[in-house]
C-alpha cells in the first residue's frame, strides 16, 4: 500500500486492512488470549504461549499507521521499565510488504521488543476490524484484561500495566 499524503495516510488508518476479510467478533476483556505462532524477522517463530505468566502487551499495528507510530516509543519505554518484572511486549504488524516494508520502521523507531508479522488467521481469532491500532493486555493467567481499538492514553496503558504485574 502506497500513500501519497497525510490526508491518504490518516484515511488508511481508518479502513480495513486486509479488504473482504470477515473477521470474528471482536475479542473482549475477560477472554482468554488466542494462541498463535508467528515469525520475527530472522524467521524465529514466536508464540503466545511463551509468554505464559508474564503481563503481555499485544500490540497490532502497521508502518502506514501513524497513532501506531507514535504508541510505539511508550511501548519501547514499557518494555525496558517492567521488563524484569514479568512484562513483555509483542508486537504484531499487519503490513501487507513483509519485513521489507516492516523493518525500516522499527530500525528508526529503535524498537527492540519482538515484532511479528501477522497473518489473516491471526487477524481473525483477535476480532481484527477497521483500526488500528489495536492494543490487548494480557494477564498473567492468559485472560485478556483491557482493549484499546485506536490510539490509546500513554498513562492508562502505564496504570493497567502496573496493576496488572501486581496482581498474582
Amino acid at each position: 500500500m502506497r500513500l501519497t499524503s497525510v490526508r491518504d495516510a490518516a484515511l488508511a488508518c481508518s479502513l480495513l486492512i486486509a479488504p473482504g476479510l470477515t473477521h470474528a467478533a471482536p475479542i473482549t476483556a475477560g477472554h482468554v488470549a488466542p494462541p498463535f505462532v508467528l515469525r520475527q524477522a530472522d524467521g524465529k517463530a514466536v508464540s503466545l504461549s511463551s509468554y505464559k505468566g508474564k503481563v503481555i502487551l499485544l500490540n497490532f499495528w502497521a508502518t502506514w499507521c501513524a497513532p501506531c507510530r507514535v504508541e510505539m516509543p511508550w511501548f519501547e519505554e514499557f518494555s525496558k521499565s517492567y521488563g524484569g518484572k514479568g512484562f513483555a511486549v509483542l508486537g504484531v504488524s499487519l503490513d501487507d510488504g513483509g519485513w521489507k516494508e516492516v523493518q525500516p520502521t522499527v530500525t528508526k523507531l529503535r524498537i527492540s521488543y519482538p515484532i511479528v508479522l501477522g497473518d489473516k488467521r491471526t487477524m481473525k481469532l483477535y476480532g481484527m476490524g477497521e483500526q488500528l491500532p489495536a492494543t490487548f493486555l494480557i494477564d498473567r493467567t492468559g485472560k485478556i484484561q483491557t482493549v484499546k481499538i485506536g490510539f490509546g492514553d500513554k498513562k492508562e496503558f502505564e496504570q493497567t500495566i502496573s496493576q496488572l504485574l501486581k496482581e498474582h
